[in-house]
């Protein structure tokens, strides 16, 4: 890591940085050859950067100040990229690239999610998955690391995460969630409880069983879901530029 952060990225200078740090703390230094440091780098194993990750982004969470919160709450980024990769046989076998493209012409990709601390702008949590295939979504990768929220936590999202089954699962743990609407949802003032211009609640009935969900999953949820609905700009703002999130 601090050879990706540092001005001078070679091995050479990467290995020079730590021998000084052995003898700083009185230790032998290692040797400055950077075959051995190139190989052990090449060793390690996805699931050291993401526990890595999580340990120090939740060290600096825990040390946040209260102040830096937002009404003392918790409130966490989550968001979503891809990533692609050397077309060697062994990502392309990890991570495939997607149907659509002919087998030789494209590059394997791979999937990134993540969960943010507004508070102190550290990564919480990490995952990885494959670029296509069940499960295999930004929404996918969301239930995979909703455990890190708690009861009272806020979830700041892009448009993407503005789906009713999410929102549910997370309103269920006591978790709010404020997002973009997604365009197919259309925004109408003039229905449900009016708070104020082009802020209102309004009632989402429950839609159709979604892919994502099993049969007892989907008939465990509620029939409908209260959102509080708002414009985050001035009334020339076209419709679909709204906060969604829930009441409270």
């Amino acid at each position: 890591m601090g050879q990706v952060l540092s001005a001078d990225h070679s091995c050479r200078a990467a290995v020079a940085r730590l021998i000084a740090h052995l003898i700083s703390r009185g230790e032998s230094p290692c040797s400055a050859e950077t075959g051995t440091y190139c190989q052990a780098r090449k060793r390690l194993p996805e699931e050291f950067f993401s526990s890595v990750a999580r340990q120090t982004g939740r060290a600096l969470e825990d040390g946040v100040d209260p102040q830096w919160r937002w009404k003392q709450r918790r409130v966490y980024a989550y968001d979503g990229s891809s990533v692609s990769m050397p077309d060697t046989a062994e990502n392309q076998r990890d991570y495939p690239q997607p149907d659509t493209q002919k087998s030789g012409l494209g590059f394997p990709l791979a999937r990134l999610a993540a969960v943010f601390s507004l508070a102190c702008g550290a990564v919480l949590d990490v995952g990885i998955c494959r670029y296509a295939g069940k499960g295999q979504s930004e929404l996918g990768m969301l239930r995979t690391l909703w455990d890190l929220f708690r009861a009272g936590d806020v979830m700041l999202a892009d448009r993407l995460m503005c789906t009713w089954t999410e929102m549910v699962m997370l309103k269920q743990r006591g978790v709010d969630c404020v997002c973009r609407l997604t365009s197919h949802r259309k925004a109408d003032f003039r229905r449900g409880e009016h708070l104020g211009k082009d802020d209102h609640i309004v009632k989402w009935p429950k839609p159709a069983k979604p892919r994502s969900t099993d049969r007892v999953t989907y008939n465990a949820l509620p029939e409908f879901l209260m959102v509080r609905e708002c414009c985050n700009g001035p009334a020339s703002f076209v419709r679909g530029d709204l906060v969604v999130s829930r009441r409270g």
